[in-house]
């Protein structure tokens, strides 16, 4: 085999492994509780290229497989047709955050039920304890917007503009974004924000 052809099939190796991970993660973001019915994203780049891979629109987290994931390019711009799916419509703020964030290599976007409630509130969420402020530092909140638009792309990038190095946003009426290193460390992040928010709802309800 050549050199250019091993090449080839040493990227198609990774990007497969790569689609089983994120396949992977999906269904256990689902099954864990962190979104529900066809709701969520979750995304990945792809090493050694301007690409990413993210979760199809329309298709549960819980039913996701390497054969419905979609690629696109850092500008949302499908790269290989894979026909019936589409990326999601949340693919714009993915992208910005991998342009923005050479240092991200993994977004998940979930609706986790305590986290989503504290973003309700158009607040940070509160670090109540030692372990939540060491490990997060901030999980700042951005602005409401329709899903999928320009504008709650815009409250995205602007939150990671405003806060270098920020592991999660809460996104105001709609859930979080975890930004790992790779599809691991993202996922449990977004784990991380949702078992803060929950102790910090009890703390808060303690102190009532």
């Amino acid at each position: 085999m050549a050199t250019a052809e091993m090449h080839k099939a040493t990227r198609s190796e990774v990007e497969q492994a790569l689609r089983e991970e994120l396949a992977r993660v999906s269904r256990l973001s689902y099954h864990r509780g962190h979104v529900g019915g066809t709701g969520g994203n979750i995304s990945a780049r792809v090493p050694g290229e301007d690409a990413v891979l993210i979760t199809a629109t329309g298709v549960s987290l819980g039913d996701t497989t390497p054969e419905n994931i979609v690629k696109v390019n850092l500008f949302a711009e499908m790269c290989d047709p894979n026909f019936p799916y589409r990326p999601s419509k949340e693919t714009g703020f993915h992208c910005s955050v991998f342009r923005l964030r050479p240092d991200v290599g993994a977004i998940v976007h979930v609706h986790p039920p305590f986290a989503t409630a504290f973003s309700c509130l158009n607040e940070p969420l509160p670090l109540v304890t030692i372990s939540a402020r060491a490990n997060l530092k901030e999980v700042p909140c951005v602005g409401l917007a329709p899903a999928g638009s320009a504008e709650l792309r815009r409250y995205v990038e602007e939150g990671i503009e405003a806060h270098p190095g920020v592991k999660a946003l809460l996104m105001r009426e709609h859930g979080i974004l975890a930004l790992g290193k790779d599809l691991v460390n993202a996922y449990n992040i977004a784990d991380l924000v949702e078992d803060t928010a929950k102790i910090a709802h009890a703390y808060l309800t303690l102190r009532r």
